[in-house]
């Protein structure tokens, strides 16, 4: 079957398999199957969607609400995250347990996950066993890099 994407109208194809694959992951509620409906979107602009999250390349000056170090950040000033620097956020001077909350069944479940991902603190940025690699992100095992995203095992 051959469908127009409605955000990019290009054209795309939604398989027999894909199909049935919908077909028995749909959830039943009850006695009653829900299914899944085909989707709209072409996977490109579908992957654009479950990624535009994301903040991998832009840098931010932040300090860091534990140590008030100036650190950089993946996260805009305009963000209302407590965020913490490689070695707070790693470190034991703050306790996880502390952000543990009870699932209340009153309240809608996405409200009550906002407001533990407000509250919760955030890693300025994701990188391991790196040494002088200040303004890098999601990078790893690697020594003296500058401006590298995504990447590791690098000098």
């Amino acid at each position: 079957m051959q469908k127009i994407c409605k955000n990019c109208q290009q054209s795309f194809e939604i398989t027999d398999e894909d199909l049935k694959f919908y077909e028995k992951v749909s959830p039943i509620f009850g006695e009653k199957k829900h299914l899944i409906p085909a989707p709209s979107l072409c996977p490109d602009c579908r992957q654009q969607r479950r990624l535009s999250f994301r903040n991998e390349r832009n840098l931010y000056n932040h300090k860091c609400n534990l140590c008030q170090k100036a650190i950089i950040t993946i996260y805009s000033p305009d963000k209302n995250y407590t965020i913490y620097c490689r070695d707070c956020w790693w470190s034991d001077k703050w306790d996880t347990i502390n952000y543990g909350r009870d699932f209340d069944f009153s309240r809608p479940f996405f409200e009550q996950y906002e407001n533990l991902l407000q509250t919760v603190p955030k890693a300025a940025i994701i990188s391991y066993n790196c040494e002088n690699c200040d303004y890098t992100n999601y990078q790893n095992d690697s020594r003296n890099c500058y401006l590298t995203f995504g990447s590791g095992v690098m000098e």
